[in-house]
């Protein structure tokens, strides 16, 4: 028989006795806990009896704190740590038995309230079900459900398609000063490599000889291997191997640090094309150099080897992506492309 009263900080608690045991849980409505009552109640009655203490004991921390050690060394995504900073001050202190979908999805509203992108949000809430899952599946400790696979994703729509403008290549490449940023970014025009991937290139991986690159850490965490293009050969030709740990580009230790050194060039390149607008005494583009990214040229690539592997099969194995979803983001051809292939 379940009990249902208000307590002193205005939420409701639901109080449950089977066969001598009792099962507590709180709600901020007492139509929820009305709800989550007869729902327990018609449980109980058809025998699927299970014991709910640990989800009744266990904040969400715990769990944080499991996987912290458990999984989060094994993953790549270094973002995670934080994203489980950001959880555990959200989600911390409250009971596994006490984690509404209703909660979460007005923490998915406030994140998006102060202007996190959505794609952001997606990946807040993808952890939070990862970790209730890790309690149930690897903790052992029962739920009745996830509550976070019932909060809606928001609509992702920031898929780029940035391309190099007119001259804006040359640009680019004028205003590398670091001996070493013309080599990385031929190698992503030729390769459509992640810079990741480009950044964990080890020589004992690339054999010029055949023309290949083995790359054992991709951002799916699936090895795979690619062809070389005469430029790439050319390229990797002129590379010194002089950087500790094997790695081709071991001047930079960290993505994020290559990301510094490339957004000082673009300011550098933006300077230097002003001047030279200056001095022929035409206008400067304001899209010039503008919301460039470095993984933008992995785009760039896959649109020119589109060009040159019209089947998508094919395209796929160099790029690595493993569905045309994924793929369309990057291949594109023209009306007059097509046009020209119908005539």
């Amino acid at each position: 028989m379940a009990s249902i009263s208000r307590n002193t900080s205005g939420n409701w608690r639901v109080q449950i006795e089977h066969r001598g045991e009792r099962e507590y849980k709180t709600f901020k409505s007492k139509s929820l806990a009305s709800r989550w009552a007869t729902q327990r109640e018609a449980e109980l009655s058809r025998g699927l009896i299970a014991n709910v203490d640990d989800a009744q004991r266990t904040p969400l921390s715990h769990v944080i704190s499991r996987y912290r050690v458990k999984v989060l060394p094994s993953k790549q995504n270094r973002s995670d740590r934080y994203t489980l900073d950001l959880l555990d001050a959200e989600f911390g202190s409250t009971r596994l038995i006490s984690l509404q979908s209703r909660d979460i999805a007005d923490f998915r509203d406030a994140r998006l309230g102060v202007g996190r992108a959505p794609a952001t949000v997606v990946k807040d809430l993808n952890l939070l079900r990862v970790l209730v899952d890790y309690a149930i599946q690897d903790m052992g400790i029962y739920l009745p459900s996830n509550p976070a696979r019932n909060v809606k994703n928001p609509s992702v729509k920031n898929s780029r398609d940035r391309v190099f403008m007119q001259d804006e290549e040359r640009i680019l490449f004028s205003a590398f000063t670091h001996p070493m940023l013309p080599a990385i970014a031929t190698l992503a025009i030729e390769t459509a490599c992640r810079l990741g991937e480009l950044l964990n290139m080890e020589w004992k991986d690339i054999d010029l000889a055949k023309r290949t690159v083995f790359l054992p850490k991709t951002k799916i965490g699936e090895s795979r291997t690619i062809p070389l293009s005469s430029v790439a050969i050319k390229t990797l030709h002129k590379i010194p191997r002089a950087f500790e740990g094997g790695r081709a580009f071991g001047c930079w230790a960290r993505v994020d640090s290559f990301e510094n050194v490339f957004r000082r060039t673009l300011v550098r390149g933006r300077t230097q094309y002003e001047a030279e607008c200056a001095a022929a005494g035409t206008k400067p583009n304001p899209g010039m150099l503008n919301n460039l990214r470095f993984h933008d040229l992995r785009h760039i690539a896959t649109s020119r080897l589109a060009k040159r592997f019209p089947n998508v099969i094919e395209l796929s194995r160099i790029t690595g992506h493993k569905d045309l979803k994924s793929l369309s983001r990057y291949y594109h051809v023209s009306i007059e492309d097509l046009a020209l292939r119908m005539a």
